[in-house]
């Protein structure tokens, strides 16, 4: 087993109006299955949530609401792919030949299990995949690089970016820079 942790950090880390949250990612390889968790705690009365349907539905533009990521990054070729999972157990996959290229919805790959736990202080959503979907160039995990993102939007309508690390001098989740090696 393969697991690597994260905390997310918002962009505007300084500002006093931010809500008190804390965002932990996990992603994990398990025999031949990639796991994503995500878990949002603290005053989470304040981040706008859409009601969950649990019917796994792929929706593009997640990224417009309370949205978690997770980025996948071939060393190798800079392929990657961006998951999107929102709130309601909708979701999306795309694929990006290189460094914000087109925006490719991925058709290759189905996931139908998204896990939602949403409590008065904390919110917890899981998944999983086969990681051949991704193509043999994401069976060595020596080549591959992560990174998990959260936006969040606020009952206030405030936006928030929340990530491993704030490379650019704007909020970018894709910059090359914000991936770690998975191993």
């Amino acid at each position: 087993m393969i697991s690597k942790q994260f905390e997310l950090i918002p962009f505007n880390q300084g500002d006093p109006n931010l809500p008190e949250l804390r965002l932990l990612a996990e992603v994990k390889v398990v025999e031949d299955y990639m796991y994503f968790h995500f878990t949002m705690k603290g005053n989470i009365d304040t981040v706008y949530f859409s009601k969950n349907n649990e019917k796994c539905n792929r929706v593009i533009g997640l990224w417009t609401q309370t949205c978690f990521e997770f980025f996948i990054l071939n060393k190798l070729d800079g392929e990657y792919y961006e998951f999107n999972f929102g709130t309601d157990s909708s979701w999306n996959c795309f694929v990006f030949n290189s460094y914000r290229s087109e925006l490719t919805e991925y058709e290759e790959i189905d996931i139908d299990n998204i896990n939602i736990d949403h409590h008065d202080n904390s919110f917890n959503l899981d998944c999983r995949f086969p990681l051949r979907v991704l193509g043999h160039q994401f069976e060595d995990l020596a080549n591959i690089k992560v990174t998990p993102t959260c936006v969040i939007k606020t009952s206030g309508n405030q936006t928030l970016y929340y990530s491993n690390k704030h490379p650019d001098s704007k909020p970018n989740f894709h910059h090359p820079e914000s991936f770690v090696d998975l191993v």
